[in-house]
């Protein structure tokens, strides 16, 4: 597995289930639960403990997101799928072919994206990269509406 970039601490604000997600310099949250025995972080549960770990570094796991090359155009959209409509060869590995990316999209709700052994929580602002030919499947996490936008170079149809 791949090295995980690391980031800066820039910040912290709490999600929609009162848990607390460090801003990270890139951009991205990631999240800091004090929740014993499984995850120890109590310096979260003060703000004097999230202010002293404001300028450290945590691995960002969606900066290992793949990206879209430049030179992309979008041909083609699925429909809406929520967790009872998403197509049963979604939920299993699957690949594009040759050529073809895809964004997967989240409206509402969260969908686990997992390529090989590395998963992602996509949810609204958070998009899913779909690498030609690599296999992945995403799996609803409750309540859910995404569809996938496919794209390619311009030049290759």
């Amino acid at each position: 597995m791949a090295t995980l970039p690391l980031r800066t601490i820039t910040g912290f604000h709490q999600d929609d289930e009162c848990d607390w997600v460090a801003d990270l310099v890139c951009g991205h949250g990631q999240h800091l639960r004090h929740k014993p025995p499984f995850e120890e972080r109590v310096a979260v549960t003060t703000e004097s403990g999230r202010q002293s770990l404001i300028g450290s570094e945590l691995d960002c796991l969606l900066c290992n997101m793949p990206a879209l090359p430049q030179g992309l155009s979008a041909y083609k959209k699925t429909k809406a799928f929520d967790e009872t409509s998403v197509p049963k060869g979604l939920l299993t590995d699957h690949t594009t072919k040759a050529g073809t990316w895809g964004r997967i999209v989240v409206a509402e709700g969260r969908l686990l994206y997992t390529i090989d052994h590395e998963s992602w929580v996509l949810q609204p602002g958070v998009v899913g990269i779909v690498e030609p030919m690599v296999p992945h499947r995403v799996t609803p996490q409750g309540p859910v509406l995404f569809h996938v936008e496919f794209l390619k170079r311009i030049d290759d149809e």
